[in-house]
């Protein structure tokens, strides 16, 4: 008697399409593994970043000096550490569209703290 397999469909069916957020966020991963360099962003250029945008409305000058050292705290990192060019370079986009992506995170897990829910 002749046996044959049967394979079941999703077993054959090729992986789930991968997102252009999700390809985003892996390429910023992948250009940001020095933790040096992850630190100058995180812990640096985004906190300047923020009070840059802060004191916007109030010190316009200020707030542009600070948004400025802090993009050249992050692309030192780059160069230095990294040795790698930043993404805003070659995707000006992406910088914005991965800050709003982390901001709906944040807000995300204070909404979580606050209400003991999960999203």
């Amino acid at each position: 008697m002749e046996s044959t397999t049967v394979t079941h469909p999703a077993a054959t069916a090729p992986p789930a399409p991968v997102g252009r957020l999700e390809k985003m966020r892996a390429s910023y991963r992948e250009d940001h593994q020095n933790p040096i360099n992850h630190f100058l962003h995180v812990g640096v250029g985004w906190p300047i970043m923020a009070l840059a945008v802060i004191l916007a409305p109030f010190r316009p000058w200020w707030a542009l000096g600070l948004f400025c050292l802090s993009y050249g705290i992050m692309w030192t990192g780059h160069f230095v550490f990294e040795r790698n060019l930043p993404t805003v370079f070659t995707q000006p986009t992406t910088p914005f569209i991965m800050a709003w992506s982390v901001t709906g995170q944040i807000l995300a897990g204070l909404r979580r703290l606050v209400t003991g829910k999960k999203a």
